[in-house]
């Protein structure tokens, strides 16, 4: 949200509570009204303070009309600014900085120096891609080589990937760890895999369990139509049987 739709809604909202306290006040008979119209009367009477008036009244318009008519506009500029727009005969196709980032990511995970990695992307007005990145890597690593082997490498991908030219890759060294901080981020993140696979196979071993279940349920209810076949072919020969006897 911009200064001006800020200062907008802050102004609105400022009015509106004045005018429902008042109006409260009015109601219940602790303000007599009257009080408005001698304020409004001296007000006028004075030509400076009329000017005044009509100055804040025209500002409180524009700044209402930009608020209401406006706003939607900006933010359909500022979708426009999360990405690049490429466009063709067939159509348009936005890569948006999201996708950058995940792009810059990946290549950050295939360097094993690099331990971690944050990244923004930046656009200017004239649709130049800048990208920052922040990384640690490991220890007895050699950060002139991998800072410039990671420019290249991210200057490649999105080069081959998107067909977009980067303006320039910023890398910035956040911090150099140790082994017993690598060793740390490992376990971290082998304990985190393990956790979704355990979850993993456990929704699988109570999905296999309710399909076993409806499959024994299935095959009762399969065995037990011929019994209740034979159970009334029974039943009709006993009935045959004992009316032939009665006659």
């Amino acid at each position: 949200m911009k200064f001006l739709d800020k200062l907008g809604l802050a102004l609105f909202s400022i009015i509106t509570l004045v005018i429902a306290i008042v109006l409260c006040l009015i109601g219940f008979g602790w303000m007599d009204p009257t009080i408005f119209s001698i304020l409004i009367g001296k007000v006028l009477i004075s030509q400076t303070y009329t000017y005044i008036m009509i100055a804040v009244c025209i500002l409180l318009m524009l700044l209402a009309i930009r608020c209401i008519f406006f706003s939607e506009v900006d933010e359909k500029k500022e979708e426009d600014n999360s990405g690049i727009l490429l466009q063709n005969e067939d159509g348009k196709l936005l890569i948006t900085v999201e996708t950058l980032k995940n792009m810059v990511n990946g290549v950050c995970m295939d360097f094993k120096e690099i331990v971690k990695s944050e990244t923004e992307v930046s656009i200017t007005k004239e649709n130049e891609i800048i990208i920052n990145v922040a990384i640690d890597v490991a220890h007895n690593t050699v950060i002139k080589n991998i800072s410039s082997k990671l420019q290249t490498e991210i200057k490649r991908v999105i080069k081959i990937a998107t067909g977009l030219d980067i303006e320039s890759v910023n890398v910035r060294i956040r911090n150099v760890e140790n082994e017993v901080e690598i060793n740390k981020v490992i376990s971290e993140k082998i304990a985190e895999n393990e956790e979704n696979t355990e979850k993993n196979n456990d929704k699988i071993i109570q999905k296999n369990i309710q399909d076993n279940n409806k499959k024994k349920i299935e095959k009762k209810n399969v065995d037990t139509k011929p019994n209740e076949k034979k159970n009334t072919s029974t039943a009709k020969k006993s009935q045959n049987k004992n009316t032939k006897k009665t006659k």
